[in-house]
């Protein structure tokens, strides 16, 4: 095994192709702070007269250095599938087998080595953001390493997929193929993070909610609007979507972006209207999105679903978590589909024919 990473150990360094990844890698990130800097002071915003705390800094900096979880799979899409198909194409892997290693051997410095790729890939792209919101007059703050944690989770997760894009080219012999395949993959992120964050809740939270609704259709206001028609429908929260979606929340990391890397949205919905803390705070806790809504359709003036009080939605069991809990379940997920990927990977490969 050590001769075999050994090997591919210095592939990598050879490699040009990486060499590009990790300076882009590095440098964007930075970039972007700098020009999302430059654009607040080109809309008239005075770095010098605003009152900046450490929590407006600590938002700005999880903002700039969450993007790697997001930008980088696509950059593993295509490296991988490169860097292993060569493999095949060169004849490497037959070679491997020949000087009398053994399938699991080959398999698992593959995947260590693609693992490898994926942290340093990532290194580089947190090290530049910090450097960036260093640079600008937000500055730079981790909140006492907490911050770091964060950002293992979603280390974690990418090195999961780092194992399913490794077994994928471990076992199809295409290059093109393959590729095609793990892009098509970290494209259909976005309908994975939806359907899995719409349907969230589960049946304990809906008759919690059913409850705070019944209560304040009783309390509500004489003439605040028509409540004649007004009737919970449980049925509509259980229907063919959420026997897809909630699943998919349960078993994976579908929701991960979404729930941990900051955006407008997410700043205004779950933390002042839920949490009832200020907008460009660094956010404490994660509100999943049916609640969220619940509550925000009333300033849309959408009274599909009814209004209740701000602080009973936080009371309802799992529509309000913290971040240490949500790392927890996360990085289990990344942890049981990385041996899931490793495992299903593995048993293919050995019986493949690679001559």
């Amino acid at each position: 095994m050590l001769e075999l990473l050994r090997f591919e150990y210095y592939r990598l360094l050879k490699s040009k192709f990486l060499w590009v990844l990790a300076a882009l890698s590095f440098i964007l990130p930075m970039l972007t702070a700098i020009v999302i800097n430059f654009l607040i002071k080109q809309i008239g915003v005075n770095f010098d007269e605003i009152d900046m705390d450490r929590t407006n800094i600590r938002l700005f900096t999880w903002y700039i250095v969450s993007y790697f979880y997001e930008r980088l799979p696509l950059a593993l899409a295509v490296f991988i599938p490169l860097f292993i198909g060569r493999d095949y194409k060169d004849g490497f892997i037959r070679n491997k087998l020949t000087a009398g290693h053994s399938r699991i051997e080959i398999f698992g410095s593959a995947v260590i080595t693609e693992a490898s790729v994926t942290v340093l890939l990532s290194l580089c792209y947190i090290l530049g953001s910090l450097l960036g919101c260093l640079f600008t007059r937000f500055g730079c703050d981790l909140n006492n390493g907490e911050m770091l944690l964060r950002a293992f989770t979603l280390l974690l997760s990418l090195l999961s997929l780092s194992v399913l894009f490794t077994a994928i080219s471990m076992v199809i012999k295409s290059r093109a193929g393959t590729m095609v395949i793990c892009v098509a993959f970290v494209f259909s992120f976005g309908i994975f993070s939806m359907m899995a964050g719409n349907y969230s809740y589960n049946h304990q939270m809906i008759e919690e909610y059913e409850e705070l609704y019944n209560e304040a259709l009783e309390n509500a206001p004489e003439g605040y609007y028509d409540l004649s028609d007004m009737e919970f429908d449980k049925s509509r929260y259980f229907n063919t979507g959420w026997f897809i979606g909630h699943p998919l929340f349960v078993a994976t990391n579908a929701t991960l972006g979404s729930e941990f890397e900051p955006t407008l949205s997410s700043m205004i919905m779950n933390e002042s209207l839920i949490t009832g803390e200020n907008m460009f705070e660094y956010p404490k806790t994660i509100t999943r999105l049916p609640f969220v809504n619940s509550y925000y359709s009333m300033f849309t003036g959408n009274y599909g679903a009814f209004m209740v009080d701000r602080d009973d939605l936080n009371d309802i069991t799992g529509a309000v978590v913290t971040f240490e809990r949500a790392e927890l379940e996360y990085n289990i997920k990344s942890i049981v589909w990385s041996a899931i990927y490793f495992g299903a990977g593995y048993l293919i490969f050995r019986k493949k024919n690679v001559f």
